[in-house]
């Protein structure tokens, strides 16, 4: 081989090995990662808010209306005529009359999780599913606790100049919730269970509307037979 041809191979061989370098460098910019899909951490737990015709409420001071997610920490406040109801995944709801000011926080952990909330003024209905740990704290109220074993309902009223209220139905007599479908239990002593036969009372809900009422008709629409 002569010193022309060893030139030309050389410069040939340099070519090459300068372009392969070049395809690197620009591929290791474009994804430093070396092609790793970025990791992602476990989705936050978010509520979702319902108002009362779509009517716009405080959620940490900023105006919001239904479909906002409600974070966990949360302070919300509702106008005079303006009920709402936060929903929080399977963990349960929560009911708010006009006129409250309340924080929630909660958290899901396996099957179950926590939720409470610190009620300053106005009415709340707390609901919650197996498994969840829920409770309503206020001034003058204790004991407004729902058992994980059960779920349950608590419903709490805190008016100015009123005794605080417990279990006697009077949130729901407020107007809490964005309506009043789930959000009216009856009073009782303790955190009332949750729905027809411990199903819930969304699955309760459920089957009522899907039997266009029937059930509710024979109890309701025809009273003990009389001789006419």
């Amino acid at each position: 081989m002569n010193f022309r041809n060893q030139k030309i191979l050389t410069a040939a061989a340099l070519f090459v090995i300068f372009a392969v370098s070049q395809v690197y460098i620009g591929i290791s910019f474009a994804n430093p990662n070396g092609g790793a899909a970025p990791a992602t951490g476990p989705q936050q737990l978010m509520g979702i808010l319902t108002t009362r015709d779509n009517q716009p409420i405080l959620v940490n001071g900023v105006s919001s209306v239904s479909g906002a997610t409600i974070p966990s920490g949360a302070t919300i406040e509702t106008p005079a005529g303006v009920g709402a109801t936060i929903n929080i995944g399977a963990l349960g709801s929560i009911c708010i009359a006009p006129n409250t000011r309340l924080t929630i926080q909660f958290s899901q952990s396996g099957n179950g999780g926590t939720i409470n909330t610190n009620l300053t003024q106005g009415c709340v209905i707390l609901t919650t599913n197996k498994n969840v740990q829920g409770a309503i704290t206020a001034p003058q109220v204790s004991g407004a606790q729902i058992s994980p074993s059960t779920g349950g309902t608590i419903d709490v009223c805190l008016q100015p100049g009123e005794a605080a209220k417990v279990n006697q139905a009077a949130a729901a007599a407020a107007g809490a919730g964005a309506s009043g479908l789930g959000c009216n239990p009856p009073a009782g002593a303790a955190a009332i269970p949750r729905g027809l036969f411990g199903l819930g009372r969304t699955a309760t809900v459920a089957i009522f509307a899907g039997t266009g009422g029937v059930v509710a008709c024979i109890v309701f629409c025809n009273p003990s037979p009389t001789t006419p």
